[in-house]
């Protein structure tokens, strides 16, 4: 590495929740310990509100959700132009964002720009490369999906990018930043891909968790959070990892399950608490259960560290053996100061279900969500239409299921199924095509990750009623209040 002090400008486009991003963290933590100069650009800074997830919906929100999935014939339109018009809100260049990220390169003189993104940033991040351009500075840009060749190949046209870097970099950023401000090869990094057609060798998951170190969240507005939450993973990827739609467990970090020593996670709960002056704290984890040894021992030692503290998190409720979600585990869970949680229940079909392979049943989601519900515990869930081999039938039996659970749901959140490259999915549609009548129209779209197709069974009358019992049912649900004791983490899951 140079023996200059070098300079970094890192632009955070990811402005989705009311808390810090974690992966900045990590990255400005990383750099200022090898003592790289780091200047964060915040969108929140500059007064852009981040995006709410989800709210106490109104009639509008039941509108706009019965235009998004509509599926008849005569309808589908207004469901893409509303796709595309969100893509386009999200992704169109902010006018303060670039300015201010002018107004650095210009009075700062960075000497790499790092911009982090998701997908639907494409056209921001055209402007910002653009602009670095102009300023003789090397752009990195890096985001989950960028480890799938097929994606990053897609980004690697735009005029005054550097290089896509699709790896945990928690560690190396600092030697890769170095190479970039030194004009160095760096296709000698893993899972860096350049313009010309070099890349670099294929990332591997990032085993020594145990070295991480506690993200930096200094450069964040905390003004600005309605509420000051710490965001945590205790672990990367999942220890279930088979379900055929999960994009998740294809990213950077999401891929294989590594978990990392309770004690590291305590110590950095207590070093954030007292950093920050909160307690409250969301895990981020894909799925919080993992490691049942962690698991317990946070839920038996967080009030310890952080006493009146309470916490958050995703859990999966495997059907297989011990999942650490007994009715014992859960009350002991919300004493702990488990105040909200998410699970998947994607569906109320078991036939859906086990073509999903979401190794889980019907039955032991129901005991879950009464046995959390009842102990004090928020619960939301995820709900999915469209998913391939879906029937009616298959739409009544989740219509049953949120009917026979809405006093024990906070919150559902609904989506329509998506063919994400990189996931199982993938494979088994490339190797078996013709199993997948009832999707026509199929292209994928590398540059978003996703595909576009038309699910024929949708079409059809008798599911289009039951899909509009479902849509119902999850808008009675949705507008009720956030359970007493988790309204500070309102729209954060």
């Amino acid at each position: 590495m140079s023996d200059r002090r070098i300079r970094t400008l890192l632009v955070d486009l990811n402005n989705y929740a009311r808390f810090p991003t974690l992966a900045i963290g990590y990255l400005v933590a990383a750099l200022r310990g090898e003592g790289i100069d780091v200047e964060v650009l915040s969108p929140l800074a500059y007064g852009l509100p981040a995006t709410e997830r989800e709210h106490q919906e109104t009639l509008r929100d039941q509108l706009v959700r019965r235009a998004y999935f509509a599926t008849h014939p005569a309808l589908i339109s207004s469901h893409d132009a509303l796709r595309n018009a969100r893509a386009r809100r999200i992704g169109k260049p902010n006018p303060r964002v670039v300015q201010e990220t002018t107004r650095a390169l210009e009075e700062r003189k960075p000497d790499v720009l790092l911009l982090s993104a998701y997908l639907d940033h494409y056209p921001s991040i055209v402007t910002l490369a653009g602009v670095a351009a102009g300023h003789g500075v090397p752009v990195l840009l890096g985001g989950p999906m960028f480890n799938n060749e097929h994606v990053a190949r897609e980004w690697l046209d735009i005029p005054g990018l550097t290089a896509v870097v699709g790896a945990e970099v928690d560690l190396s950023l600092p030697e890769l930043v170095a190479t970039a401000v030194d004009r160095g090869p760096l296709e000698q990094h893993e899972g860096v891909f350049l313009p010309d057609g070099r890349k670099g060798p294929p990332s591997r998951p990032l085993r020594e968790l145990d070295k991480l170190p506690v993200p930096d969240f200094s450069d964040f507005p905390w003004d600005r959070y309605p509420h000051k939450i710490i965001p945590v993973m205790a672990g990367r990827g999942c220890n279930w990892g088979r379900c055929l739609f999960c994009g998740d467990v294809q990213t950077a970090n999401g891929r294989t399950f590594r978990s990392r020593p309770l004690e590291s996670v305590l110590a950095e709960l207590e070093e954030q608490s007292a950093r920050y002056g909160t307690r409250d704290v969301i895990f981020l984890d894909i799925k919080l259960n993992s490691d049942l040894e962690l698991w317990r021992g946070l839920i038996e030692h967080f009030q310890r560290r952080l006493p009146d503290g309470q916490w958050i998190g995703t859990v999966h409720v495997q059907r297989n053996g011990d999942n650490g979600l007994s009715r014992d585990d859960v009350v002991a869970a919300r004493r702990s100061g488990w105040v909200r949680t998410t699970f998947g229940l994607e569906t109320g079909s078991q036939r859906v279900n086990d073509s999903m392979a979401k190794g889980t049943t019907i039955e032991g989601m129901s005991q879950f969500v009464r046995d959390a519900s009842e102990a004090g515990v928020s619960v939301r869930t995820t709900a999915m239409l469209g998913y391939p081999g879906e029937e009616a039938s298959d739409i009544v039996r989740t219509v049953g299921f949120l009917r026979d659970h809405e006093r024990y749901l906070d919150r559902v959140r609904l989506s329509r199924f998506k063919a994400i490259p990189g996931t199982r999915f993938e494979t088994f549609y490339r190797r078996r095509p013709e199993r997948y009548k009832t999707m026509t129209g199929f292209r994928w779209n590398y540059r978003y990750a996703r595909a576009s197709y038309t699910y024929e069974e949708a079409k059809r009358r008798p599911y289009r009623k039951a899909k509009a019992e479902m849509l119902g049912f999850v808008y009675r649900i949705n507008r009720k209040p956030l359970r007493a004791g988790a309204e500070v983490f309102d729209g954060l899951m």
